[in-house]
């Protein structure tokens, strides 16, 4: 290990240098092949916006320089001017004969030194501001904050002397230049912030940029020099990271679209509690997409008690499980289709026997199919049995006689049917519904010689009677499903 100061090759490791008692730098171990292509890909970018930026502000500083040093050249030259005609009366006394390239020499000399004292000058009012900045990293690696700074303190304490007000300053303001220095105003015309500054782990590579606003050369005299550069993430403290949903079990629960969500938690880190979800209680379906979190500004409190922090704070889950209103009766189970059915054609059997007279008498009872309805507001269903009902009439006295198979359509209402998407069906089998409206079947058969013979039924003349009044009537309700078969 060489000595930067006299030379000295020292021993690998040793603090000082055995011949001058200096300091060693100590070298860092060679970074390996991916981190250097990752710098250099990195540095690459940086030069590419330092190059852009560069010649934005060398032209905007070469504009304010030439207006500076044309104010200062200007107010000098007069000066340089009087000094030189004071000089030249003093010279023609002394010796009239002087010669005037001597005079001229001597004025360039003056306008040389006064060039020269404005470009030191300017120098020192060069403020570097990437110099000055400072991070301050707070938080664990992976869940790291860094926040930049600028030390004002040290800019204050290094500039303060050597910046002026400009002369708009002085007249807009008047007695407050006394009262507050150039490097106060300054900090109102100049912020640095992070592209991002959270969530950060050590070695992570985050761009900083400046806010500079330009007015404040219009108050204060200095030049400003800065780049947007790359902040290397380091001082995170490393922590233990565990599963945090493992032991969660999340529950749906009520009827979809406006299902619930609950969480039980039976692990010992944390409790049902900590967890937070972005869904609204009643109103989940199934399939939607639920998001459950925990809050990551208990990091820190985590780290403390657990000694341990999740390795991941939310986690995804689908909404499923939940009851929901069938809107096709292929979602029925078979089981409670059939005992729907067993129902439909009981009930009108006991309405045959208990009703119909000698002259009538039932050929046929088909089911057809299904109209499957749903509300037009609000959540619900309405499933209507259709049956094709064939019936024969026959009546015969002296006056004549009839004997005609009919048609009569019929159903069965069935509301709020609920399925759970996993065979189960849930239903009031008691709670149904028939038609209440009927209509007549006439005869030219007289019964007394004067009326003539008519039926009456519960039902509809043709499908067409049937499907205008539950379904093209209904007003409140809207069609889903038509599985009739038209055939039968």
């Amino acid at each position: 290990m060489r000595c930067k100061n006299c030379g000295t090759e020292n021993p690998d490791g040793s603090r000082f240098c055995a011949t001058c008692g200096k300091p060693l730098e100590q070298e860092e171990p060679a970074k390996n092949v991916a981190e250097q292509k990752e710098e250099a890909v990195q540095n690459a970018e940086e030069q590419k916006e330092e190059a852009v930026q560069n010649a934005e502000e060398q032209k905007e500083e070469a504009a304010r320089n030439a207006e500076e040093q044309k104010e200062e050249i200007a107010q000098n030259t007069e000066e340089t001017v009087t000094s030189t005609a004071e000089t030249k009366s003093l010279t023609h006394k002394k010796s009239r004969g002087l010669n005037k390239f001597l005079i001229g020499l001597a004025c360039a000399v003056v306008v040389v030194v006064i060039a020269a004292g404005l470009l030191i000058s300017r120098a020192r009012r060069t403020i570097d501001l990437n110099k000055y900045v400072t991070f301050e990293t707070t938080g664990y690696n992976g869940y790291g904050n860094v926040y930049p700074q600028i030390d004002w303190q040290k800019i204050q304490k290094k500039y303060d002397s050597r910046l002026k007000f400009t002369k708009e300053f002085k007249e807009q303001f008047g007695d407050s230049v006394d009262s507050v220095s150039p490097v106060a105003v300054l900090q109102s015309y100049v912020s640095v912030e992070m592209n991002s500054d959270s969530d950060l782990s050590n070695k992570d590579k985050v761009k900083y940029r400046w806010n500079v606003n330009k007015d404040y050369a219009k108050y204060v005299k200095c030049n400003l020099k800065y780049k947007n550069k790359t902040y290397k993430v380091k001082g995170l403290e490393e922590v233990k990271t565990f599963d945090a949903f493992k032991d969660l079990e999340v529950s749906f629960n009520g009827i979809s679209p406006g299902g619930e969500v609950s969480f039980d938690y039976t692990g010992s880190d944390l409790t049902s509690a900590d967890f937070q979800t972005d869904a609204s209680n009643g109103t989940l379906a199934n399939g939607d997409k639920i998001k459950v979190y925990l809050d990551k500004s208990m990091a820190d409190s985590y780290a403390a008690n657990l000694g341990k922090l999740p390795e991941k704070w939310e986690k995804e889950y689908t909404v499923k499980g939940l009851w929901y209103y069938v809107t096709s009766a292929s979602d029925i189970d078979d089981d409670t289709m059939q005992q729907m059915k067993d129902r439909a054609e009981q009930e009108y059997n006991d309405h045959v026997e208990s009703s119909w007279v000698d002259s009538e008498s039932l050929e046929s009872l088909t089911y057809m199919g299904d109209y499957l309805l749903e509300p037009v507001v609000g959540n619900g269903n309405e499933l209507y049995l259709i049956y094709h009902v064939k019936v024969r009439d026959q009546y015969s006295n002296d006056d004549g006689s009839y004997d005609k198979v009919n048609d009569v359509y019929w159903y069965m209402h069935y509301g709020t049917i609920l399925a759970d998407g996993e065979g189960n069906t849930d239903i009031d089998l008691s709670d149904y519904g028939t038609p209440g409206n009927f209509f007549k079947i006439k005869t030219d058969a007289k019964t007394d010689g004067i009326s003539s013979m008519v039926w009456k039924y519960y039902g509809y003349p043709t499908l067409d009677d049937l499907y205008a009044d539950v379904v093209g009537d209904n007003a409140d309700y809207s069609l889903v499903e038509d599985a009739v078969d038209n055939t039968k």
